[in-house]
């Protein structure tokens, strides 16, 4: 298996991003009960261990955004089945797309751009879905729990307009990589269009 710490920190920011968002909130929310907590847990080990847990949390989070925008919108139910050939028909058309790709070194170069713009997509994806969830956990604080004062109220407002922001990069990251994938695609059908 090839491993790279680079998906290391890239599958790790979304579950560091729910951590850093969530903590502070729980902390000062409930700075009485874990101060009590403090004195019989060893700080350093918790830390360690957050950081640690991040790294599957963020995989999960990146697989929830992977799974919600790219499998499920290509899946067609009809009369509560899955429709054959949704999902083959994508399959069908990467397989152009490869064509393209390891047809020679400007493909190679094509490959490489339409690479980082899928990635990227993803990436602001697993950070998307990191914000959203935040907001969501955060609110349902706020609901059941209860908890009072101005901070939380403005905290939950920042967390927000953190997630509003992260997910209009995303989107334009999206729209991006759409038009890369739909002009490659034509330029397999249509070769004298092609640049």
């Amino acid at each position: 298996m090839n491993f790279d710490t680079k998906h290391l920190v890239r599958w790790g920011i979304p579950g560091w991003i729910l951590i850093m968002m969530l903590g502070p909130y729980i902390f000062f929310s409930y700075q009485q009960e874990i101060k009590e907590m403090s004195k019989t847990i060893n700080v350093l080990a918790l830390g360690a261990f957050l950081t640690i847990i991040g790294v599957p949390l963020g995989y999960l989070l990146n697989q929830i955004h992977h799974s919600i925008t790219w499998v499920l919108v290509r899946v067609k139910i009809l009369n509560g089945m899955y429709k054959k050939g949704t999902w083959d028909d994508y399959f069908e058309k990467e397989l152009k797309l490869d064509e393209i790709f390891f047809k020679d070194e400007i493909g190679a170069k094509k490959k490489e751009r339409y690479t980082y713009l899928l990635s990227r997509k993803h990436e602001l994806g697993g950070v998307t879905v990191s914000l959203g969830l935040s907001s969501i956990v955060i609110l349902i604080f706020k609901i059941s729990e209860k908890i009072n004062g101005a901070w939380s109220w403005i905290y939950l407002a920042v967390v927000i307009i953190l997630f509003l922001i992260i997910l209009l990069s995303r989107n334009y990251s999206s729209r991006n990589i759409d038009k890369y994938y739909k002009h490659y695609l034509e330029s397999i059908d249509n070769p004298n269009n092609s640049n």
